[in-house]
């Protein structure tokens, strides 16, 4: 994404609901092993990142 700075990461997984729990914790376990914070984690999607980007809202 040109608008966007940096280096994105999407982690996904499909699980049963009763799982969740175990499966967020997976992820956050993988990510630490890669150096990845909680920190560095957003919610945001792609599109609205670019959105307001491209609407000069700097933090993204």
């Amino acid at each position: 994404m040109p608008e966007l700075d940096g280096t994105f990461l999407e982690l996904e997984t499909l699980v049963e609901e009763k799982d969740v729990p175990r499966a967020l914790a997976d992820i956050r376990e993988t990510l630490a092993e890669l150096g990845i914070g909680e920190a560095d984690l957003t919610r945001q999607l792609y599109t609205d990142a670019v959105k307001a980007r491209r609407n000069g809202v700097l933090d993204v």
